[in-house]
């Protein structure tokens, strides 16, 4: 059996993730908001840079993919409410982040400290779906906060994540599991909207160290997790709009503030207009696409691109059918290339494969 196979493998996974240099491991996330409106921000800092952005349906009959060894409970089920855009590169339907047409936006981060909750009651689902679930279901942070209710993420799922969650009324939220506990951030627990490759606590602990958050630290230059926080928090707080200065572009500064070497993707969602602005390391020409100029619904064709497609502006009318094939490459590109993961059997890469082909439309 395949998913038996993935418990072979395991162990290795486990001692290659905790080998894994940090300087891949870091991605920085915001949201910064003014007068009624928000804009998202993420930098995507990884070894690899291909990817797909891919436009997700409405209406799409899902049941969650397997993931290793067996699960004491069925895997989660759902017909999707609201049509999205993700990106891609460990296939459809694993996004890293995303936002849906209801303008909920979803990334992720990795984070050493991750243990999630042991198998019980909820349905479970794999990491990377888990971002895909939430933007097909909900339209707000509250609804995606009381899915912990519903749903849990595989126990043994590597490496460990943190999400960064927020809505276009401009709520945030941190979802976090430390030793088994659903950790969350919100609200007046997040007085910062922004989240790197530290626990939020400790990275707030950090900052009131610095000067202008009540301590005497000055902020440093570095690549390290707590100082982006740092500084994205210092450039979030001394935003001004009337610099004359959009808010799509400045969070394009603060994402090039916190610039690696490992910067792969820099990504801006305005979550009024519903429009996504991106940039790559190998294409460094910001595109723009508008999600609503796309049929939602799932009775045409899925639409796709190439993330470094070597384009400029707006890029709405350039996107192609998915195919098979092209899930293909980039699943072997992506999974191959990625050490925790490079010596999975093929076999358990084509499942990953095919697996979209086991949605249906609703419809």
């Amino acid at each position: 059996m395949i998913f038996n196979n993935w418990q072979k493998w395991f162990g290795v996974m486990i001692l290659l993730t905790a080998a894994m240099p940090l300087s891949v491991q870091a991605c920085t996330t915001f949201l910064l908001g003014q007068d009624g409106k928000q804009v998202f921000g993420k930098n995507y800092d990884w070894h690899l840079g291909a990817g797909m952005v891919i436009i997700n349906q409405r209406g799409v009959s899902k049941t969650a993919m397997q993931g290793i060894g067996s699960d004491p409970v069925e895997y989660a089920s759902w017909i999707s409410k609201y049509g999205s855009l993700t990106f891609n590169q460990y296939g459809r339907e694993m996004p890293t982040g995303g936002m849906n047409e209801a303008g909920l936006v979803v990334h992720l981060m990795m984070l050493h400290e991750t243990q999630y909750s042991k198998p019980d009651s909820r349905n479970p689902i794999k990491d990377l779906q888990w971002i895909q679930y939430q933007l097909d279901n909900f339209n707000s942070v509250e609804q995606v906060i009381q899915s912990n209710s519903n749903i849990r993420i595989l126990y043994n799922e590597v490496p460990g994540l943190h999400y960064l969650v927020a809505d276009k009324k401009g709520n945030c939220a941190t979802f976090e599991w430390i030793k088994g506990r659903f950790v969350c951030h919100t609200e007046k627990r997040l007085p910062v909207k922004a989240l790197t490759n530290n626990t939020y606590e400790d990275s707030l602990r950090y900052l009131r160290r610095h000067k202008g958050f009540g301590g005497k630290m000055p902020i440093d230059n570095t690549e390290f997790s707590l100082d982006r926080f740092v500084r994205a928090a210092h450039m979030l707080k001394n935003y001004q709009s009337r610099s004359g200065k959009t808010m799509v572009d400045y969070a394009f500064d603060i994402l090039k503030n916190v610039l690696q070497g490992s910067t792969k993707w820099s990504i801006v969602y305005d979550l009024q207009e519903l429009r996504v602005y991106f940039k790559t390391v190998s294409d460094q020409y910001v595109k723009i696409v508008d999600l609503m100029a796309f049929d939602l619904s799932c009775k045409g064709p899925v639409k796709v691109m190439n993330i470094n497609s070597g384009l400029s502006g707006d890029v709405t009318g350039k996107f192609s059918n998915y195919t098979r094939k092209m899930n293909r490459k980039l699943i072997f590109l992506a999974m191959k290339g990625t050490s925790f993961v490079s010596d999975v059997p093929d076999d358990m890469l084509n499942y990953r494969v095919v697996y979209p082909e086991t949605t249906t439309c609703d419809n």
